[in-house]
């Protein structure tokens, strides 16, 4: 595995395959967190904070969607959400957020299969920065809006290589303009600010109608 100077793998913020993807993912597990905490991993907390503000309730039920080691889960239970599952396609990931006790049910994904899932099931899903050049591809969008009941709250990220990408860009406008989404609020802020360039991700809120 190619790394660069701060750690990371050069082929994640690329297009690869699901196998690829998991290898990753699988060498990574261990020593992912103090990577990304070493590099200032700031996006969790806003997108949990974010979350707060537009649904403050503790009830709420929620689906972490990619939780991975479970930091957005860890996130979202200190601004005050208990209810909280968890669900990724890495299993080595996955035993990391199993020792964080963050959530009442931690499951396997499927690569390209949603959850099975009734819509309505959940008040909010969060998906923070798994939507994204090399991992969830764009049309994924509206596969999880539809898991939601009209109301419910998609919270999302995308991080730099994603805003650059257009097929990102051109499915989060399509679900807004074919009237699935209603977006209720953005703010690009820090997401990886120790790292060269101090990279930023935009934070999005959509209300599914």
């Amino acid at each position: 595995m190619t790394k660069d100077k701060d750690g990371f793998n050069t082929k994640l913020w690329a297009p690869r395959s699901t196998e690829e993807t998991l290898q990753i993912y699988a060498d990574w597990a261990q020593t992912y967190e103090a990577d990304v905490e070493a590099a200032g991993y700031a996006t969790p907390s806003r997108l949990a904070h974010a979350l707060w503000n537009h649904m403050p309730n503790m009830d709420a039920e929620i689906l972490d969607f990619g939780c991975g080691t479970g930091l957005c889960g860890l996130a979202l239970r200190m601004v005050g959400y208990h209810r909280i599952d968890g669900t990724d396609i890495s299993p080595e990931m996955l035993a990391v957020a199993r020792q964080k006790k963050a959530y009442r049910t931690l499951t396997r994904g499927t690569p390209g299969q949603m959850p099975l899932i009734a819509a309505g099931t959940y008040d909010a899903i969060v998906a923070c920065g798994v939507i994204s050049l090399g991992a969830a591809p764009a049309d994924i969008l509206t596969p999880i809006l539809n898991l939601l009941a009209p109301g419910g709250v998609l919270a999302l990220s995308y991080n730099e290589a994603t805003l650059k990408d257009a097929s990102y860009m051109d499915a989060l406008a399509d679900v807004q303009s074919s009237g699935q989404a209603r977006l209720q609020w953005s703010e690009n802020g820090p997401h990886l600010p120790e790292k060269p360039g101090a990279q930023t991700s935009t934070i999005y809120i959509l209300e599914r109608l």
